[in-house]
């Protein structure tokens, strides 16, 4: 539905952010390694977005780049890996990481994430190495 909210950077918090667009203040879960790139606030930023609708929330997810918005949907895509795993993984490692760890059969490195155990670390690795 978004594919990108660009405004204010006004509120910076543990685990996400809020953006402001034209009047309305976005909340953004963002993974935690994006906190060391973003700008100071009450600055503009561009942050690409996921919508994740479920029965009692909807929930924005954003990204810096673009990359990080791609490797996001990819691991969702697995079979019992949800957006809070995904987010943990991406603040764990980078996009260009997760794909070495992948394409080595490295489940070893992603379950250095939060949350994420050797099964669901597994799985990600058979279900994306092509």
């Amino acid at each position: 539905m978004y594919s990108y909210i660009k405004g204010e950077l006004t509120e910076v918090n543990l685990d996400h952010i809020v953006v402001e667009a034209n009047g309305i203040g976005y909340m953004i879960f963002v993974p935690t390694n994006t906190f060391s790139y973003l700008p100071s606030l009450h600055e503009d930023i561009k942050v690409y977005t996921y919508l994740y609708i479920r029965e009692d929330a909807m929930i924005l997810y954003g990204f810096l780049t673009k990359d990080d918005l791609e490797m996001f949907k990819l691991l969702i895509s697995v079979n019992g890996v949800g957006p809070k795993a995904a987010i943990a993984i991406l603040s764990e490692l980078s996009p260009n990481a997760v794909v070495v760890a992948i394409s080595t059969g490295d489940a070893k490195t992603i379950t250095r994430a939060n949350g994420v155990g050797p099964k669901m670390a597994q799985r990600i690795v058979l279900e994306l190495k092509d």
